[in-house]
């Protein structure tokens, strides 16, 4: 199957003459192609899973923003998938001020549990980051968040969402985020439940402080979900250093459901580079190794090996 985008020539110049006439509206267009390629080995990886394997897409991106005291702002990203299918990632719209604004649609909200470079990791066990209630779920799900500009670098998101779909959550997350200078700190909560009736509750915190030619960043996370044989707990610890391009990290997991504590261990590196020092073009190659350690009464110990060579390429 063959999927086409195509803007129509009366569609693009009303679009120029409202840019160009006037000083309050803008709107960008911008598009990138992003292509993975991975191999993944190790007894936690499904056979149909093993071996190489790739992925891509084309980004198209379309934003706009007019007001200046007070604004409105909107963002669509379509993607043309390797596979053949098209998906919308971003589709979202923003009202508010430079004091505080809501947002309405499909987006992300504030990451608790950042990994730096992109890069794809492989874990050998289930690993929680805090995330769950972050954002981009299925196409009817609610999501709002409303951000509050306290003064100083200091600011308050409080995003709700609603869904009845398996697997998904509904409930709240608020995150208090700061950044003066080198240091960023980000810290929040979320409660919810799934609809199969099962409750999700955690908190995450990440803070990073630019040191020049280094920047470090730890991350925590912690949230318990009940499921049939009572509460199982998740927590995850993360240290990871960026200089330049290049980016290395640790983290580590473990699960605890009142009979059975699993660990996760898990390590990567990935460094980003210019492809042919060509504008808007690099590469990156990732690899992550994991180790799952099995507690008493729970199943064997399982690894995970995966590396990634992603290009990347604006235009």
């Amino acid at each position: 199957m063959k999927n086409t985008f195509k803007f129509s020539a009366r569609a693009t110049a009303a679009a120029a003459v409202l840019a160009l006439g006037s000083s309050a509206f803008a709107v960008t267009f911008d598009s990138n192609i992003e292509m993975d390629s991975y191999y993944r080995s190790g007894s936690k990886v499904e056979e149909a899973d093993k071996g190489m394997n790739q992925s891509g897409r084309v980004e198209f991106n379309i934003s706009g923003k007019a007001g200046a005291d007070m604004f409105v702002a909107g963002r669509a990203t379509l993607l043309a998938l390797k596979n053949g299918a098209a998906a919308t990632d971003d589709m979202w719209i923003q009202m508010g001020s430079a004091k505080g604004d809501v947002k309405l649609g499909r987006f992300e909200a504030a990451d608790l549990f950042p990994i730096a470079n992109d890069a794809q990791v492989g874990h050998a066990g289930a690993v929680y980051y805090g995330n769950d209630l972050r954002g981009r779920k299925s196409s009817n799900v609610f999501h709002a968040a409303g951000t509050a500009n306290l003064g100083n670098g200091l600011s308050l998101e409080l995003g709700v969402v609603q869904s009845n779909q398996v697997g998904e959550a509904k409930g709240v997350r608020p995150v208090l985020s700061y950044a003066a200078g080198a240091l960023n700190v980000s810290v929040g909560l979320e409660s919810g439940k799934y609809a199969s009736g099962n409750s999700v509750s955690g908190t995450g915190a990440t803070i990073g402080y630019n040191l020049g030619a280094v920047k470090l960043t730890g991350n925590m996370a912690s949230g318990k979900t009940d499921v049939a044989t009572g509460p199982n707990s998740k927590s995850a610890y993360a240290l990871i250093a960026t200089a330049g391009g290049l980016a290395v990290g640790l983290i580590a997991g473990n699960q605890d459901n009142g009979s059975v504590q699993d660990k996760v261990q898990t390590g990567y590196v990935a460094y980003t580079m210019p492809l042919f020092d060509i504008k808007g073009a690099s590469m990156t190659p990732a690899f992550s190794t994991s180790k799952f350690t099995a507690g008493a009464g729970s199943a064997g110990n399982l690894n995970e090996d995966t590396f990634k060579l992603r290009f990347d390429y604006s235009f």
